[in-house]
C-alpha cells in the first residue's frame, strides 16, 4: 500500500499520468491493486462527501444474456420531503412513511402538518429506504406522505415496475454491503440512478413477472398456514382439571446475567426457542461455574418442556439433546413420576389455541409480556386417559406434519424465485 501510494504521489508531483500504464488522463477513476482513484467532483457530489472507496469503484455485471441498463435511464426517483417530527403522532392526521416502515408494509405513524399532494404514495408506488438497510417494496399500507430519508421509483419507461422490483434488491444489498459507515449507512438518490440491471424485451419481463407472480401466490398461502395454525383441543366436561403445579414441577432458569465468553456453555432464552428445537446458532456463551450456579436449580433434562415466560411466551417445546447449557427466562416444567400425563400431550394443551389466549390475556408488562410462576403452577390442565392422551396427540402430529409441509414448500418456492431471478442476472 506504501509503495503504491508513492508512486501515485510521485507522479502527481511530476505531472505525469497516474493511470496503470500511463497512458491514460488523469482526470479518470484509477484503480490500483488497493484502492482506487475518483474525481473531486465526484466524492463532492450531492455535498455528503462520503470517502468510502468503494462507492466509487465501477464493477459491471456483464454475464447477463441481456444488456444492462442504468435506472437513470429507465426511470425517475422522488426524494421524500423533510417533514417536522414534532407533528408526528399516531391518533391524528395523515399516515406517513419512515424508514421503518418499509420492512412491514405499514404505517402507525401521522402527520398533522400542512403537505404538497405530490408527497403522497400510493398502493403500487415503489419505494426505498435510504438510510440503515437499503430495503424496497411495493407499498401496499394505503395512501400516506413520503417522508425524507425515503424515495419513490416513478415514470417507467421500457421496463416494467413489477420486473424492476424483482431486480434491484440484490444491487441495493450490493451496495450496502460496500458502503461504510461509523453510525447508520446511507445511500443517495445519485447512486440508485446509477443502478444497472439486465432488461429483456417487455414480454420477457412480464412472463418473469408472472412466473415468480405465481410462486409467491403459493408462498403467501402455505404462510398463512404455518402462522394461523394452532392445535386445538375440545375439552370433555368429564376429564379431570388438575393445577399444572401438582403433576410437574415448575421452575425457571436464572433473572442474573452472567458475564458472556467467547467460549464456554449457552444460555438459552426465548430467542433461541423455535419451533420444535432449539437454535444454538445465535446463542451467548458463559463460563462453566456460572452453569454450574444455575443449574442447581435449573439443570434440563431430556424430556423436560421448555416454554418462554418473556417475549413470546406460550410456544412450548420437549428438551431432547444431551448438551449442557442452562436457561434464563423460560419455564421448565419436569414432570413427577405420579403425574399420569404423557410430555407430548402437555405440550400440545400448552400450544394449543385455547392456552395460547389465555397466556395473551394473562401476561403483564407494560413494554415486554411475562408470565409468572405462579400463574404457571396454578394453570388447569385437562387430564384425559392415557389412551384418549394417545389419540389427540397422534391426530394433532398428523396436522402439524401436514403444517410442515407448508414449511418445505415455502422453502422450495423461495428457492424458485432466486433461481428465476438468477437467470436474469445470468448468476445461477
Amino acid at each position: 500500500v506504501r509503495e503504491e501510494l508513492g508512486e501515485y504521489l510521485g507522479r502527481l508531483r511530476e505531472g505525469e499520468s497516474v493511470s496503470r500504464d500511463g497512458v491514460a488522463e488523469p482526470k479518470v477513476d484509477y484503480t490500483t491493486a488497493f484502492g482506487l482513484i475518483a474525481e473531486k467532483e465526484k466524492i463532492a457530489a450531492g455535498g455528503e462527501y462520503n470517502l468510502s472507496g468503494e462507492r466509487y469503484r465501477k464493477t459491471k455485471m456483464t454475464s447477463s444474456h441481456f444488456p444492462l441498463y442504468s435506472l437513470s435511464r429507465l426511470l425517475k426517483i422522488q426524494s421524500g420531503f423533510a417533514f417536522k417530527s414534532d407533528r408526528f403522532n399516531e391518533t391524528e392526521g395523515f399516515p406517513i412513511i419512515r424508514i421503518r416502515d418499509i420492512k412491514p408494509n405499514k404505517t402507525t405513524t401521522r402527520y398533522t402538518g400542512t403537505y404538497d399532494a405530490k408527497y403522497i404514495v400510493h398502493n403500487g408506488d415503489l419505494i426505498i429506504g435510504m438510510d440503515g438497510e437499503f430495503n424496497s417494496i411495493i407499498w401496499t399500507g394505503g395512501e400516506a406522505l413520503l417522508n425524507q430519508r425515503v424515495c419513490r421509483l416513478h415514470s417507467f419507461e421500457d421496463c416494467l415496475k413489477e420486473f424492476v422490483a424483482l431486480l434491484i434488491p440484490k444491487a441495493l444489498k450490493d451496495i450496502e454491503n460496500k458502503t461504510y459507515a461509523v453510525t447508520v449507512k446511507h445511500i443517495s438518490a445519485k447512486q440508485i440512478l446509477d443502478i444497472e440491471i439486465p432488461l429483456p424485451p417487455l414480454e420477457v419481463q412480464r412472463e418473469i413477472v408472472a412466473e415468480i407472480g405465481g410462486y409467491q401466490r403459493v408462498i403467501d398461502g402455505a404462510r398463512a398456514v404455518i402462522d394461523n395454525y394452532r392445535p386445538q383441543i375440545v375439552v370433555d366436561p368429564e376429564w379431570p382439571m388438575v393445577e399444572l403445579g401438582k403433576v410437574c414441577d415448575v421452575r425457571d432458569g436464572t433473572h442474573e446475567s452472567p458475564e458472556y465468553v467467547p467460549e464456554g456453555y449457552p444460555l438459552i432464552t426465548s430467542k433461541n426457542l423455535k419451533n420444535g428445537y432449539i437454535d444454538f446458532g445465535d446463542v451467548n456463551l458463559i463460563r462453566r461455574e456460572d452453569l454450574d450456579s444455575i443449574n442447581k436449580r435449573s439443570k434440563v433434562d431430556v424430556g423436560d418442556i421448555l416454554m418462554p415466560m418473556i417475549g413470546t411466551i406460550g410456544y412450548p417445546i420437549i428438551a431432547d439433546t444431551s448438551r449442557e447449557y442452562a436457561i434464563k427466562n423460560i419455564a421448565l416444567i419436569k414432570f413427577k413420576k405420579d403425574s399420569k400425563i404423557k410430555t407430548r400431550f402437555l405440550k400440545h394443551v400448552l400450544a394449543s389455541a385455547e392456552m395460547q389466549t389465555r397466556f395473551e390475556q394473562q401476561a403483564g408488562g407494560s413494554t415486554q409480556k411475562f408470565l409468572s410462576l405462579r400463574f404457571l403452577r396454578s394453570l388447569s390442565i385437562p387430564i384425559p386417559s392415557l389412551s384418549t392422551q394417545q389419540a389427540i396427540v397422534a391426530e394433532i402430529e398428523a396436522e402439524q406434519s401436514l403444517v410442515d409441509a407448508n414449511r418445505e414448500l415455502v422453502e422450495r418456492m423461495e428457492g424458485k424465485i432466486r433461481a428465476a431471478i438468477g437467470r436474469v442476472w445470468d448468476t445461477e
